[in-house]
């Protein structure tokens, strides 16, 4: 953890026990919160029957792994899936501090490529006296997109959000003051692509959706040296593809990508101080009360509840895998 600001040592003051191995930690851990979602690693250690973890499974997305699911359901844990919680008012919870440190790195990474260095068009992300002020595009009005657009303006670009969401722009309005707010519409949004110095993609792909949403032509229209930041990584961006922190981005089309889908973890020691604010109460509640009573007190841990004993309690999972869906009843299942 020292990367992330906490070193060691401050873990053991706490309390807290140190083992040589990630196997110890499964063996020994009744309850498991990880910052970081399932890697390959993870999937090979020994699970336990009823052990809680807590972590991104990201089980709903385009992204997920049958292999993943069918071995945790065959372990019989429990799956606590953070990114799939929310407030009582729909809107997602344990997202908002990844989705804006994301956001707002977003910016500060497309202005960074924009320098010829990088093989970017030398347009300064910030206005100068004399010169045209750079246009960023932004594919997507959530959390992501709305912290991304609150910085691009606020450094002076013109901005530009599209979102499918009538409501969401309306309540766009109220925070952002100037950026175009504009629903959806593929010729509008291509317009805008072609204008874009930055087009920064905030959305993520789900079963079924019709991608990609930016087209290579779409790519090819844009002005040589100008840069996407793809949040997602690939599958939205027809030219986009996976990309990491040491090699964070690749030139297609004569367009700067970067596709760093973990971008909160360049800014470990932030990410981790405010994913924990968000995350430290869910934790609380199940060391305080067990998960039955912490799921009837805390409504964002019941709801990002996805697993229970092997069994898929959350819809949207179990129809993008093809599971037998089981509506959670903490009384009977916890």
């Amino acid at each position: 953890m020292e990367p992330a600001g906490v070193p060691d040592e401050e873990f053991l003051k706490a309390g807290a026990k140190c083992v040589d191995t990630m196997e110890e930690v499964y063996e020994k851990s009744d309850f498991i919160a990880k910052f970081k979602d399932m890697t390959d690693g993870d999937m090979k250690m020994p699970f336990k029957k009823g052990q809680i973890i807590m972590t991104a499974f990201h089980m709903a997305e385009g992204t997920a792994k049958p292999e993943q699911v069918k071995a945790l359901a065959e372990a019989g844990v429990t799956c606590i899936s953070i990114e799939t919680s929310r407030y009582p008012d729909g809107s997602r919870a344990m997202t908002r501090p990844m989705g804006e440190i994301a956001g707002r790195t977003a910016v500060l990474l497309g202005g960074q490529y924009l320098q010829r260095q990088y093989g970017g068009s030398g347009v300064s992300i910030v206005p100068v006296i004399g010169a045209r002020r750079a246009r960023v595009c932004i594919l997507g009005g959530g959390h992501a997109g709305m912290c991304a657009a609150q910085v691009a303006e606020g450094m002076g670009a013109e901005v530009v959000v599209f979102d499918v969401s009538i409501q969401r722009l309306e309540y766009l309005r109220t925070v952002l003051n100037n950026t175009a707010l504009r629903a959806m519409n593929k010729d509008a949004f291509a317009e805008e692509v072609a204008k874009a110095d930055v087009l920064i993609n905030c959305i993520y792909a789900y079963p079924g959706m019709e991608v990609p949403v930016v087209t290579r032509e779409m790519v090819r229209s844009m002005r040589k040296g100008s840069v996407i930041v793809d949040l997602e990584g690939e599958g939205i961006v027809e030219t986009a593809q996976y990309t990491t922190i040491s090699n964070p981005y690749f030139i297609e089309e004569g367009i700067v990508h970067v596709g760093v889908t973990n971008i909160p973890a360049m800014v470990p020691t932030t990410a981790n101080e405010s994913y924990a604010a968000y995350m430290f109460p869910m934790v609380q509640d199940i060391a305080k009360y067990g998960l039955k009573e912490a799921c009837k007190r805390n409504y964002v841990l019941k709801s990002c509840v996805m697993m229970v004993n092997g069994k898929i309690t959350q819809k949207e999972v179990a129809d993008s895998q093809h599971c037998e869906y089981v509506p959670l009843d903490p009384d009977t299942m916890l």
